[in-house]
């Protein structure tokens, strides 16, 4: 139904019930054509014809009545309690012996202030200003003077009531607008939020809630535009690492391990904090790289000297004991640190020397605060240059394979041989397996040249075999590092190997160290037990170094143990290492493993390990590695190679 069809309340208020009769003939739909009301409404309406109707409109009202004003007034406040209001309400200016039209008007609008009112007067009643001098207002307020006209009170009518169904429309729409505003208001601000929270999570680090890298290179760029612009701005970088964080992860789990790294961030931070000098530094800010790695720029600095005060202070703070779910855990960091010169130009320069001084720091003993100089520059230069010419090394042939005996102790005889990798670089001449072992791990080189290695050894000892029948019972070990044990085609190509060799299994040894043991011992696990079911020897190499521990001895399969040389060279000097050394002896023996002690120079350590019956040895009193012509000498021999005391 439209507006112009709807029924509008209207409210007559008025002592006199003629009137009510003349008002209702007006506004209700009902035409009731009779003579006498045509009279009746004469007397209020300067309308003499009878037959004259109301006029063509199609709107119709609802109409109620009230004699007094009190009355009205209780009609408006229970339309406005049923949310039903009037539209509109005629007011008679004199109603004895009640409220006069004001009061009443006044009273009608406390209950509906927006209801629209006119006011039924004579001449002779009151003034337009007196009026509104007394009502306080002109809105929704209108002036009827008596007699009427019957086309102007349904005028009045519909354009009061349409008014208010009109203003009423608006302040829905208006509302409905507010809650539309409000909604949006809601949603721009939960939108701000979520940006602000997107911003904050592309530039911090989820775990730590510290900076990130990219926040991190950008208050880099800031601080390197800085120096550009001012040659006497000194900042500097300094970059973390836990020292031995995995053993932490593999041994208490990762749980532990993100609580280590979460309270390191805050001991980090808070460090920063109550720095002496903070106050002469402009900012600083800690940055979690990832994994165990962190990273503090240091922005605004008087001298170098602060920077290394400010990594001393950090390395003490977070060396000191933690309690983490019940375990007390001290960690140390060791840190690398670089400060800002005039020839970096991007953030990752920096960050690579700052990487490179830490590196230097770990190789030298952990635990230490190294700041790149020269030196360590040059070393990054040769590792970079060793790390693209080792990639040339295997194809142009510039690779080879060394042979050291392990002799049986009991026997002087040679039980078998280790393959020792050496590069002779045509410029650089001999490089030590103890430069480009590592850099070939780094780079993935790894594979390719422990593939090299095995394939050579195994052709090797397959022209020894095939040379000297007798010498059949001789073996080859070889050095595997932990990427070649996380790859897990090793198995199947050591297979291929020995198969297209002719050897068997029990003809190859495979040497580990402990630490690649504390780097995921499960997967190590696997691995030797797979080969181990093809036949092939898994020696425990360097025994006793760094991360000792008697349970792997237990939990991996291990055929010989290789006691590392420090405990050999000790015994002399320290009856403990020759009791460790005795106790390890024993140990395996019972669980039906060979012991071959490395190291051995002298011939005193030899008679000793004779006395504790230690399986076999090897070192340069019996013999220095020696290329595969002399090796083949040694067995064209079949000579034992270690002098009898």
């Amino acid at each position: 139904m439209s507006i112009a069809t709807q029924p509008q309340r209207v409210l007559v208020i008025d002592d006199d019930q003629t009137l009510h009769e003349a008002f209702r003939n007006v506004l209700t739909p009902l035409r009731i054509d009779s003579g006498s009301l045509d009279a009746m409404a004469a007397d209020f309406f300067d309308e003499v014809d009878s037959a004259k109707s109301a006029p063509a409109d199609l709107t119709t009202f609802e109409l109620d009545l009230a004699s007094q004003g009190q009355e009205g007034w209780e009609l408006v406040k229970a339309a406005v309690a049923q949310g039903r209001p009037y539209g509109m309400a005629f007011v008679d200016m004199r109603m004895p012996p009640g409220w006069d039209g004001l009061e009443t008007i006044e009273h009608l609008w406390e209950a509906d202030p927006d209801l629209e009112v006119v006011i039924c007067t004579a001449f002779s009643d009151h003034s337009w200003d007196q009026i509104v001098g007394r009502l306080g207002r002109t809105h929704h307020l209108l002036l009827l003077r008596k007699p009427f006209d019957k086309a102007e009170v349904w005028q009045l009518a519909s354009a009061q009531t349409r008014k208010r169904q009109a203003e009423h429309a608006a302040q829905l729409r208006q509302g409905e607008l507010e809650a539309i505003n409000q909604r949006l208001a809601e949603e721009i601000a939960a939108r701000t939020v979520a940006e602000d929270r997107l911003k904050h999570d592309a530039l911090h680090d989820g775990l730590t809630d510290l900076p990130n890298r990219l926040l991190l290179t950008e208050r880099l760029a800031r601080c390197m535009e800085r120096a550009r612009r001012h040659p006497d701005y000194l900042y500097a970088v300094l970059f973390l690492d836990l020292d031995d964080f995995k053993l932490v992860n593999d041994s208490l789990g990762h749980t532990i391990g993100d609580h280590l790294l979460i309270e390191v961030a805050q001991r980090l931070a808070g460090a920063l904090r109550t720095l002496d000098t903070a106050s002469r530094m402009d900012d600083q800010t800690p940055a979690r790289m990832g994994g165990d790695e962190f990273v503090v720029l240091l922005d605004g600095l008087n001298t170098a000297g602060d920077a290394q005060r400010v990594a001393q202070r950090i390395h003490d703070a977070v060396a000191q004991p933690l309690t983490i779910a019940g375990y007390e855990i001290t960690v140390s960091i060791s840190v690398g640190m670089a400060l800002g010169r005039p020839e970096y130009s991007v953030p990752d320069e920096i960050l690579r020397d700052a990487d490179a001084a830490l590196y230097h720091s770990k190789a030298i003993g952990k635990s230490r605060v190294h700041l790149f100089d020269d030196t360590i520059r040059q070393q990054v230069l040769d590792r970079v240059r060793i790390s693209s010419d080792l990639r040339k090394a295997i194809p142009q042939h510039q690779l080879r394979l060394l042979y050291q005996p392990i002799v049986s102790l009991s026997t002087n005889r040679i039980e078998s041989f280790e393959a020792l990798v050496r590069w002779e670089h045509p410029e650089l001449g001999t490089i030590s397996p103890a430069q480009f072992i590592p850099v070939a791990e780094d780079t993935g080189v790894i594979h390719e040249l422990g593939k090299w290695v095995l394939r050579e050894a195994c052709q090797q000892l397959r022209i020894w075999h095939d040379a000297f029948p007798a010498a059949g019972h001789v073996s080859v070990s070889v050095n595997v590092s932990t990427k070649q044990l996380a790859w897990a085609e090793f198995p199947t190509f050591i297979q291929q190997t020995l198969k297209d060799t002719g050897l068997a299994g029990r003809d190859l040894n495979i040497e580990v160290t402990e630490s690649a043991l504390i780097e995921n011992s499960e997967l190590v696990r696997q691995m030797l037990q797979s080969l181990r079911s093809l036949g092939v020897g898994v020696h425990l190499d360097d025994f006793g170094t760094g991360y000792s521990s008697l349970s792997y001895l237990h939990q991996l399969p291990f055929d010989a143990i290789k006691i590392d040389r420090a405990f050999v060279r000790d015994m002399k000097l320290d009856g403990e290492h020759a009791n460790i050394i005795q106790a390890i002896q024993v140990m395996a023996s019972n669980r039906h493993m060979a012991v071959i002690a490395e190291g051995i120079e002298k011939i005193e350590q030899l008679v000793q390990l004779q006395a504790l019956d230690c399986n076999s040895g090897q070192g340069y009193y019996l013999s220095r590695p020696v290329d595969g012509k002399a090796a083949h000498a040694m067995l064209a021999g079949d000579r034992p190679l270690a002098l009898s005391a």
